[in-house]
C-alpha cells in the first residue's frame, strides 16, 4: 500500500512543527520530522489508535501534547522509524483520500521511500522519472537514464517538481523558455544567439542575446548595441536560465547593452521585465528595440534612474 503523504513528509520534513496524516478509518496521527528522515522525531496518535508491542514503539512520552494551544489526549512516541509508522498506517486501511493539503498540496509526482543508495525514486503515475537525493543542506536531481546529478534545491518538493519538468521536456510534453522565446521572435523575423556559463561553485547560467543587424544576428559586442533576455525566479535571486519551462511566478529579465563608449551612462541597463509566460509581450518589446535600439535604451536608462531615485528616497538618502 502506497503512503504518498508519509513519503513526502519523510523527505521534506515538517519545518519543526507537526503535520497531520488522516487515516482511511478517519483517525489521525501527527508527526514531526527533519528533512530526509528515516526516523520521526515525534508521533502523536489520536485516541483509539494502539501500537504493537515492539522496539519501534517503546519510547512513549508521558508528557501532555499541546496542538494548536490545547492539551490533546492520545499517545506520543519519540524516535519512531518511518517503516513502523508506514505499517501502522496500512493497518488502518492506508491514508485517507481527503487530506489537509495546506502543507503538502496535490502534485503530479510521487516520492517513493528512501532506497538503499540513499535516494528517493520519483514517479509520475506508474512511470519512474528519476531520483532525488539530499547532500548536505541541498537537494539534487538525476533524470532517469541520466549520468549527472544536477541542481541545488532548498527542499525535496522543489527538486521533485524540477525532475518532473525535466521529464516533460525530455518527452516533448513541454518547451523550454528558450524555445518559447525563439518561436515568438520568429514572428518578427528575429533570431537570437544562445550563450551560457558555469561559474565556479554555481549552477550553469544561460541566456539569449539579440543584435540589431539583419534578422537580429549576434552583434560584435564591442561596437554594437545588444539585447539580452533570461528567465528568473524572484524567489531565487541567483537564477539566470532559459533551459527550463516558464512557471507562473517567473519573470523575464531584459538587459539593454551598448558598445558605444561615447554615450554617457552604464554599458548595460536593465530594461522592462515581463511575466515568464508572456513571451509575446517580451518579443514585441525586443522588436521595438530592434527597430530603434537607441530610443529603447534611452527609455530603459530613464526608467532605471527613476527607480534608483525612488529607492534612495525610500531609504531616506536624498535631501527633501
Amino acid at each position: 500500500m502506497f503512503t504518498a503523504r508519509l513519503n513526502r513528509i519523510a523527505a521534506a520534513g515538517t519545518d519543526h512543527g507537526f503535520v497531520t496524516i488522516r487515516l482511511a478509518d478517519d483517525r489521525t496521527l501527527n508527526v514531526k520530522a527533519e528533512p530526509a528522515s528515516t526516523i520521526l522525531e515525534e508521533v502523536y496518535l489520536s485516541p483509539g489508535i494502539t501500537v504493537p508491542d515492539t522496539e519501534a514503539w517503546e519510547n512513549e512520552d508521558d508528557l501532555e501534547l499541546f496542538l494548536n494551544g490545547e492539551t490533546c489526549g492520545g499517545s506520543v512516541y519519540l524516535d519512531v522509524p518511518i517503516e513502523a509508522v508506514r505499517d501502522l498506517i496500512q493497518q488502518h486501511g492506508g491514508e485517507h483520500a481527503d487530506q489537509d493539503n495546506v502543507d503538502f498540496p496535490p502534485v503530479d509526482y510521487q516520492i517513493h521511500p528512501l532506497n538503499d543508495a540513499g535516494h528517493y525514486p520519483v514517479y509520475r503515475g506508474t512511470q519512474r522519472i528519476g531520483r532525488i537525493a539530499r547532500r548536505g543542506k541541498t537537494w539534487h536531481t538525476l533524470l532517469l537514464g541520466g549520468t549527472r546529478w544536477a541542481g541545488e534545491f532548498t527542499d525535496s518538493e522543489q527538486a521533485a517538481y524540477h525532475l518532473l519538468e525535466l521529464a516533460d521536456l525530455a518527452a516533448g510534453r513541454a518547451t523550454t523558455a528558450e524555445q518559447d522565446l525563439r518561436k515568438a521572435l520568429a514572428a518578427y523575423s528575429l533570431t537570437a544567439h544562445r550563450d551560457e556559463d558555469t561559474p565556479i561553485g554555481w549552477d550553469r547560467t544561460s541566456w539569449l542575446i539579440i543584435g540589431p543587424g539583419n534578422g537580429g544576428s549576434f552583434p560584435d559586442m564591442g561596437e554594437e548595441p545588444y539585447f539580452m533576455a533570461y528567465l528568473h525566479n524572484p524567489a531565487d535571486g541567483d537564477e539566470v536560465t532559459i533551459d527550463r519551462a516558464a512557471r507562473v511566478n517567473d519573470e523575464w529579465v531584459t538587459i539593454v547593452g551598448s558598445g558605444d563608449q561615447v554615450e554617457k551612462g552604464p554599458a548595460t541597463v536593465e530594461g522592462r521585465s515581463f511575466p515568464g509566460r508572456d513571451v509575446a509581450a517580451l518579443a514585441a518589446y525586443i522588436a521595438d528595440w530592434h527597430r530603434a535600439p537607441r530610443t529603447v535604451r534611452a527609455e530603459a536608462l530613464s526608467e532605471f534612474r527613476a527607480r534608483r531615485i525612488a529607492a534612495l528616497n525610500l531609504a531616506g538618502q536624498l535631501p527633501t
